[in-house]
């Protein structure tokens, strides 16, 4: 299994290299700091790990996949588990979620954290992390599958749109929203020019931007190109900003149904 170097280390851990007067010198210092009893923390230490431990937790769930290197939506608070018996504390910005197992590691490790992810949060979510793990070969299809028979049954209907092929969850989202209006979808399509991240019907293709910010005007250029080559072959081209899909989606989805309702996307392109 995959560990995450966070910075942080129990006094056994320590006490493999140092004796405890070295510690102390250590903390004295300020080479490391005590966050709770038994933990110890150095300078390169991760703060969402170290604030997961001061409040008696681990960090897991979806601040946990983003620690795995999975496409996560933006997230302002850390996400925590805490045991049964630990007191609920009071905190800005943190995400307090409970767990029956006991984890010493101070982040759970990643099947772990997609399934809290799956439980405590909304079928979308849930769905971006497994296939974002999905994609980046972190788990099998079968293990996905596998995760996704134990979440709550009304959220499974989500789940059976489970795909290999998503990019990033900028395209699980919009790729979910014609799904669950019984609408044709496929990801990744090849088109004489390139790769479409979703096309949509028989013609619509939809281009789906996972990141906020941009500096590469070339790739800007390449894809206005494909656009003309694909509206040539008698494609419709629809660019959705990470704005319009993660700031602006009520609207967003408002102008979808708008494109859907006028039926253009049966429309087959031309040989």
């Amino acid at each position: 299994m995959e560990t995450i170097n966070c910075g942080v280390y129990t006094v056994k851990q320590l006490l493999t290299e140092y004796s405890t007067r070295d510690i102390a010198d250590l903390v004295e210092a300020g080479n490391l700091v005590r966050i709770i009893r038994g933990w110890y923390a150095g300078p390169e230490a991760d703060p969402d790990v170290v604030r997961a431990l001061k409040h008696g937790g681990r960090l897991g769930c979806l601040s946990g996949c983003a620690k795995y290197g999975l496409w996560v939506p933006h997230q302002t608070n850390t996400h925590v588990i805490l045991p049964e018996n630990v007191p609920l504390p009071a905190a800005r910005f943190v995400e307090f979620h409970r767990c029956i197992a006991t984890q010493h590691a101070p982040v759970f490790g990643l099947e772990d954290c997609l399934y809290q992810a799956m439980r405590h949060h909304d079928a979308e979510t849930g769905l971006i992390v497994l296939e974002s793990a999905l994609q980046a070969g972190c788990i099998g299809y079968d293990q996905a599958k596998h995760l996704a028979t134990r979440v709550q049954k009304k959220k499974m209907a989500t789940y059976r749109f489970l795909n290999r092929g998503a990019q990033s969850g900028s395209e699980t989202r919009v790729r979910l929203f014609f799904q669950r209006r019984g609408v044709s979808v496929r990801t990744q399509h090849r088109t004489a020019p390139g790769w479409a991240d979703l096309l949509v019907g028989n013609s619509w293709i939809v281009e789906c931007d996972g990141r906020e910010f941009h500096d590469n005007p070339r790739a800007f250029e390449i894809d206005r190109e494909r656009d003309l080559s694909n509206a040539t072959a008698g494609y419709l081209t629809t660019r959705l900003s990470y704005r319009q899909i993660w700031h602006d989606w009520e609207r967003t989805t408002q102008r979808l149904s708008n494109i859907l309702q006028k039926r253009r996307h049966r429309i087959a392109p031309r040989a």
